[in-house]
């Protein structure tokens, strides 16, 4: 299990973090963030190269060739639940801050493991909201990565405003196998791999107040 953590979990704390700090890998996770609104469907909603890229998936199928399938066949089921439950419109967490006997227990589940707050966070549009952190709260599986690398915010409040600065809308073919297919709008930052129009994803959003 701690294998899988390790090599799954924290590559993939990484490899989501790089895909918010690099403007290449920020174009293959960008129809992750591009969405208003949270679901479960948004959950898997990238690029297919930014699944094919992803040394987490690489690394899980490693320990699996050498004989982790069984450890990997429940491993697998918590990770999904979790991951599944943090971008759902049930906000399940709600009653651990709904109830003050629950707030130490809250205290400890919102560091472990990722939970609707803590991602919804994730996905809101702008830090200016004091609920936001979209340069941060990356954890996949477990929130204690961004709890160890100062990544970290939690508020226990939901933003009311989701999506990512350059909104345009893509058609689902070219959000999905860019940059093999590109936009055809020049003012599109997926018209090619590199435009004046690339975005910054370490800054935040910049048209919100307009």
């Amino acid at each position: 299990i701690l294998a899988f953590i390790i090599l799954d979990d924290l590559t993939q704390y990484l490899w989501h973090r790089l895909s918010h700090e690099n403007s290449f890998m920020w174009k293959l996770h960008r129809p992750h963030h591009v969405v208003e609104e949270m679901g479960v469907l948004v959950t898997y909603r990238n690029a297919v190269l930014y699944y094919a890229f992803m040394p987490g998936i690489w690394f899980s199928a490693l320990l699996i060739y050498v004989g982790m399938t069984e450890v990997y066949l429940y491993y697998l089921p918590v990770k999904m639940t979790i991951i599944l439950l943090a971008h759902s419109e049930i906000r399940w967490d709600r009653f651990l801050y709904k109830y003050k006997i629950l707030h130490p227990l809250a205290w400890i589940v919102e560091r472990t493991i990722s939970t609707p707050c803590t991602h919804y966070a994730h996905h809101g549009l702008t830090s200016k909201d004091g609920v936001s952190n979209p340069n941060g709260n990356y954890g996949n599986l477990l929130f204690f990565w961004d709890i160890l690398f100062g990544t970290a915010k939690i508020t226990r409040k939901y933003p009311t405003k989701f999506g990512a600065w350059n909104k345009m809308k893509e058609p689902w073919y070219v959000q999905l196998l860019f940059p093999i297919i590109r936009s055809k709008d020049s003012r599109s930052e997926l018209s090619s791999v590199k435009t004046d129009m690339d975005f910054d994803p370490s800054k935040d959003y910049k048209d919100y107040d307009s």
